[in-house]
Order: C-alpha cells, then structure tokens, then sequence
C-alpha cells in the first residue's frame, strides 16, 4: 500500500487525489453487501470517474448535511475515546492507495504497533436511534461492509476495527459499539470484483 501522509481529509487536495480513483465509500457500486454480486452501478461508475478525470474541477462534490456535519465533529473525540478503552495506538492518515494506485481508501486511523501497521480504523458517529440499532443488532451494518472490507483488500491488512460513538445532550458518551472485523472470504470477492471492475473502467 502507498500512504499519501500529508493528506487532510476533506480538503482540496484530498478531493483531487481522490478524483478518478476507486475509493472505499464507493465500493457498494462494485459489490452488493448482500450475495456479494456484482453491482448494477458498474456503468454509472465507472462513467462518474472518467468525468472526475476529464473535467475534477465540475464534478459537484458532496456538501454534506447535518448528520455527515455531527460525524465529523464527533470523529476527534471518538477516536480518543477508542484509543483510551482499547489501549491501541491509533495514527492517522490522509489516504491509502493500492499498490495499482488506483484504488484506495481514507481509514479514520491505522492501528500501529511496533512500529508496524496492524489494523484500520473506521469510525462512525451516528444519530442516538441509528446508534441505538447498532448496538441490538451488534454485527457489522451492511451499509458499511463494503468499506470496511474494501479498506483491508486496500491495505492488504488482516484486521479493521469498527466503532460506532454517540454522545448524549450532555456529552457524556453512550456504550459505543466496536467490533473487530477479520479478512474472510467476502473480502477476497470484494478484491476480486474491483479487479473486473478496473478491466471494465479501463
């Protein structure tokens, strides 16, 4: 994997390193999370990347709303929260491409020991009832699998940690939810699957 360090996410130069670029948040527009199949989005995708090639300075960006404004609000305070239940050394990093330089990801954090990376870090802040859902059903949600997984094939990492955050009014945080997330099979079909999908792009 090649780490762009100096990377802030959300910034311009971000956004334009990122710009015909097969990225994690996308990933669902190359494999479904249920059955693991191909997606019907391939063509719409794969002709949103050549625009972002052609002309990155006219493909409307995403502006955001209210729940992506709370999450990176919370994302600071979330990490350190992370980082003080679990003990681990969380770094983090502007963006990760594959070693085709094609393909990438933008982790909330790499887990570092020894100076060695050992696992990611995908952090999520949602609203108190979608927060509330997570913790019942305590699996990975679907919305997120392919990032997730996506982020490891990415990385070539064996482990990525999920953890939901949420505070109450009084900023006193909720029982979050962490899950630690292994390499399997659907990661391999993830990898497979961009592979077509970068023949198919080409």
């Amino acid at each position: 994997m090649t780490i762009w360090e100096d990377l802030i996410q959300g910034s311009e130069k971000w956004h334009a390193a990122r710009a015909g670029r097969v990225t994690a948040s996308q990933f669902k527009r190359v494999l479904t999370a249920a059955g693991g199949k191909d997606s019907s989005s391939w063509k719409d995708y794969a002709l949103t990347l050549t625009a972002e090639i052609i002309s990155p300075e006219i493909v409307p960006a995403f502006a955001g709303n209210r729940h992506t404004d709370r999450g990176n609000e919370l994302e600071p305070r979330a990490r350190e929260y992370f980082c003080q239940l679990t003990g681990l050394v969380v770094e983090q990093v502007g963006f990760i491409t594959r070693e085709d330089g094609i393909v990438g990801c933008s982790p909330d954090g790499l887990i570092v020991h020894e100076d060695s990376y050992v696992a990611g870090l995908e952090i999520k802040a949602p609203a108190p009832k979608t927060h509330l859902e997570y913790l019942l059903n305590g699996t990975l949600p679907d919305e997120y699998k392919q990032q997730v997984h996506g982020s490891m094939a990415v990385t070539g990492l064996d482990t990525w940690h999920f953890f939901s955050y949420c505070e109450e009014v009084s900023g006193k945080p909720l029982r979050p939810l962490h899950l630690e997330v292994k390499r399997d099979h659907y990661t391999e079909r993830l990898s497979d699957a961009l592979d077509r999908f970068l023949i198919y792009y080409g």
